[in-house]
C-alpha cells in the first residue's frame, strides 16, 4: 500500500462489516534498498495508480478491490484512468455498493461489488487560486433523513447509455 486513505473498518449492518476498507492511493513511498529511480532508498516503490481495498483484518485476504483494472482499463498502458496521488476515501454503502472519492480529479462514483459504475459526479468548482483544481476531499452518502426540511425525491434508474452512439453536436 502506498500513501493510504480513509482506511476504517466496515460498521456493523453493511455488507463487509467488520473488514478493512481503504483508498490506496499510490504515488511513492518506502524506505529500503536505493534503486536507479531512488538512489539513497527513499520513496524506492512507486505505483501511478490508485486502488479501494477491502482486506480481511484476520487473514489479511483482500476481498474486493476496485481499480482501472476493474473499470475496464488495462493496467499499465491506462492505469491513470483511476488516479489520486493524495486526499480520497471510499464507503460502504447499505445496499452494497462502495462510494468512491477520487479526490484530485473531483470525481465521486458509486460502483456495485462488480465494480459496475451507477453514478457518477465530477465537481465542476474549482479553486480561485488554481483555476485547474477541483479536489473533494471526502465524499459521504446521508441518508434523506439528515435533511428534513425537504421531501426525498423519487430515484429513476437511467439505462446505460451507448457510448459508441452518444455524440453531441458541434455549435455551428
Amino acid at each position: 500500500m502506498i500513501g493510504q486513505h480513509h482506511a476504517h473498518l466496515i460498521p456493523q449492518g453493511l455488507p463487509g462489516a467488520g473488514n478493512i476498507l481503504l483508498f490506496d492511493n499510490g504515488w511513492q513511498a518506502g524506505y529500503g534498498q536505493a534503486t536507479p529511480t531512488s538512489l539513497y532508498g527513499l520513496k524506492n516503490a512507486g505505483r501511478d495508480y490508485s486502488r479501494v481495498l477491502e482486506i480481511d483484518p484476520i487473514s489479511l485476504d483482500i476481498v474486493w478491490q476496485h481499480s482501472a483494472n476493474e473499470q475496464g482499463f488495462k493496467i499499465p498502458t491506462n492505469r491513470f484512468r483511476f488516479y489520486s496521488p493524495h486526499v480520497s476515501s471510499a464507503q460502504r454503502l447499505l445496499n452494497g455498493n462502495t462510494l468512491i472519492t477520487e479526490g484530485a480529479d473531483g470525481r465521486i462514483i458509486e460502483v456495485t461489488k462488480e465494480n459496475k459504475i451507477v453514478w457518477e459526479y465530477i465537481s465542476p468548482y474549482t479553486d480561485e487560486q488554481y483555476a485547474w483544481n477541483n479536489m473533494i476531499y471526502r465524499a459521504y452518502r446521508v441518508p434523506y433523513e439528515w435533511v428534513p426540511q425537504l421531501n426525498k425525491p423519487e430515484e429513476v434508474a437511467l439505462p446505460d447509455i451507448d457510448i459508441s452512439q452518444f455524440h453531441i453536436k458541434a455549435n455551428s
